[in-house]
């Protein structure tokens, strides 16, 4: 990734750019349901992120809140947990560490192929991956997301969190070289939320 790399786009307030493989675009958008980020990669993948610093109580549930929608899935030809099938209309990243004191990744994504609930190893890296969502979302409708962190990343890695550093949000579509478009609200943090589908 290039260190030296600008964005042309304007960077929301407390959020970090990183690019990996060319420009995927994010931009800070009021509605009248609040903000929320929309996303637009054209065989790209780079990231915003935020740092969080939070110390986690993993006796005590913890849930990230947030709301996302996948208006283009990226074409793929590969099968989403191989490298060159690795793209996502949007997926939100979470950095911290764990009990023994070893650091952790993991992402949520909005999937084309894996079922909700569905978990696999990022062909990347050592990171987590868990789908939340699967397939077309022809309503436009942004989909609501209650996770309990402490739970997934139990599941995900043998270990409960006790630090989350930070969080980021991607569209990529490089190795399909295709197009993703995605909106995702700011997440927080607290109480978990009840889902309605």
């Amino acid at each position: 990734w290039d260190t030296g790399w600008q964005p042309s786009y304007r960077v929301p307030k407390g959020w970090q750019p990183r690019y990996f493989h060319y420009e995927t675009k994010y931009e800070l958008l009021e509605t009248a349901d609040g903000p929320v980020f929309s996303t637009y990669a054209d065989g790209t993948a780079s990231w915003i992120s935020q740092a969080l610093f939070a110390r986690i109580d993993p006796d005590t549930p913890l849930c990230l809140n947030w709301s996302w929608s996948a208006d283009v899935l990226p074409t793929l030809t590969e099968p989403e947990n191989s490298l060159a099938g690795d793209d996502f209309a949007i997926r939100l990243y979470v950095f911290g560490e764990l009990e023994s004191g070893r650091n952790f990744g993991f992402n949520y994504v909005w999937a084309n192929d894996h079922p909700r609930g569905s978990v696999w190893t990022s062909p990347w890296s050592p990171n987590r991956v868990m789908s939340l969502q699967q397939g077309p979302n022809p309503s436009g409708q942004m989909r609501q997301e209650s996770r309990n962190l402490i739970a997934d990343i139990l599941h995900a890695t043998g270990e409960r969190p006790v630090r989350l550093n930070s969080i980021a949000i991607m569209s990529d579509a490089e190795g399909s070289g295709s197009i993703a478009r995605a909106r995702i609200t700011p997440v927080t943090l607290g109480e978990c939320k009840p889902l309605i589908f």
